[in-house]
């Protein structure tokens, strides 16, 4: 399991140069707004827009309908019960935005897979990234919105991540080929992705002090439903009814810290991070313990 660690420990040091430059004045933490909209509208349409051109396909579809069937309506008890639980857990609209963003969304594209594909190889990484595909549309529309203080509507639906993963789908579904030109420039686009959602991270760290993000008790409840708490109980149920082809996408996908995104988006649009920034810091402090316990746990089926 010493890819976890390196995964995470990559991670961390692109946040670290973020944080350390911004703490020596040799860039302004209030670039990271320039960054977030950079990643928004560029890095992230190019990521999902390559996820889902490459396995969007009728083939995958027809093989794979199981693991999107399971995961779309897994994705719908998670959203709600992350909403239900977020009321319990501060009496601030946006902070139980966060924590039902939080508890619903988890890292699997910066980390699930990377690790994937450095542990399971290429045949479980397609399982993982099909199993992605209903949160990821979340993400871009009920997600988004809520973390940006916005209200889902048609308009707010047409956002760039949402567009790529529209037009991705058409790409894959209808078996249209790219010029090798329109291919290679979606990739480079796409590279960017995890090393910039990290710099902000770190650039947005840096604004506060680490005793105030790591004082709120709140957040560490938050951080081990998203590690231990959804995994464990989505896992246990997939195995009771034996659907032995979705436990270990699930597994992999459920046992990421909480996403980014809660500094990405708030940030593009002048929004409070503090309590994202929290939750991102812990949850993934804690999942190079918790990763390899959960796969240890459950990954035999």
């Amino acid at each position: 399991m010493s890819v976890v660690f390196i995964q995470v420990l990559i991670l961390f040091a692109f946040a670290l140069v973020g944080f350390a430059l911004c703490k020596a004045r040799v860039i302004e933490s209030s670039s990271s707004k320039f960054l977030s909209t950079l990643v928004v509208w560029v890095f992230l349409p190019a990521t999902t827009f390559n996820s889902f051109s490459t396995n969007f396909t009728v083939k995958y579809i027809t093989e794979k309908y199981d693991i999107i069937l399971t995961s779309a309506v897994a994705t719908l008890v998670i959203m709600f019960l992350g909403l239900f639980i977020a009321k319990f857990l501060s009496r601030d609209s946006y902070r139980r935005a966060v924590y039902a963003y939080s508890i619903t969304m988890p890292n699997s594209g910066y980390m699930g897979l990377p690790l994937t594909q450095a542990i399971f190889g290429p045949a479980m990484l397609i399982n993982v990234l099909i199993f992605a595909l209903p949160l990821n549309i979340y993400l871009y529309t009920y997600g988004y919105c809520s973390l940006i203080k916005q209200k889902l509507s048609f308009k707010k639906l047409l956002n760039p991540p949402m567009l790529a993963i529209v037009l991705g789908a058409i790409v894959g579904l209808s078996g249209i080929r790219l010029p090798e030109f329109a291919t290679d420039f979606l990739s480079t686009a796409a590279a960017p992705m995890g090393p910039c959602a990290m710099l902000i991270l770190g650039m947005v760290l840096s604004e506060y002090k680490f005793k105030r993000l790591l004082k709120n008790p709140v957040n560490y409840l938050v951080s081990l439903i998203r590690l231990v708490v959804v995994p464990a109980i989505f896992v246990l149920l997939f195995k009771l009814l034996g659907l032995q082809n979705v436990i270990m996408p699930a597994l992999i996908v459920y046992s990421m810290p909480c996403g980014l995104n809660t500094v990405v988006f708030p940030k593009m649009v002048n929004e409070d991070c503090e309590t994202g920034a929290a939750l991102t810091l812990i949850s993934t402090t804690l999942s190079m313990a918790t990763i390899p316990l959960m796969l240890m746990l459950f990954g035999s089926n």
